[in-house]
């Protein structure tokens, strides 16, 4: 049985584009149009083929249409690897995992279960530190 791993999508498989988050978070298309942050994609994919791998992520509740282009940016990036493999919530702490890639401590991530690995720190500064840690 495959470990499961799950990673976040704001600030570590995404890219938050220009200005303050808390300026674009409620805008149209703020979701939708960011690019996937350096390495991201690669990464997703060299863990899918050794892991059970979901993307988690935080939705912003003032945006409805947040929901819907998260969705849309898992499906136009990275593809059938992530078909149905994403899950948005504010309890992040709630869905079983062996590790976790977050940028943050936030939304349930300081009660994870399993293994934080704190993405955008030291240790885990890009995808390749991640990579070397789980894929060794």
């Amino acid at each position: 049985m495959k470990k499961i791993v799950l990673i976040d999508m704001d600030g570590v498989l995404v890219q938050l584009g220009d200005g303050p988050f808390s300026e674009n978070k409620n805008k149209e298309g703020f979701f939708l149009n960011n690019k996937p942050l350096e390495g991201a994609v690669n990464a997703f994919k060299a863990l899918s083929a050794k892991y059970e791998c979901y993307i988690v992520s935080t939705p912003v509740w003032s945006n409805p249409h947040c929901w819907m282009e998260k969705r849309l940016w898992v499906e136009k990036h990275l593809g059938l690897e992530a078909n149905k493999r994403l899950i948005l919530t504010h309890n992040k702490n709630l869905v079983k995992g062996d590790f976790i890639i977050d940028d943050t401590k936030n939304y349930g991530v300081d009660k994870f279960e399993g293994k934080h690995i704190h993405f955008g720190t030291d240790a885990f500064l890009k995808w390749n530190n991640v990579l070397d840690f789980l894929l060794d």
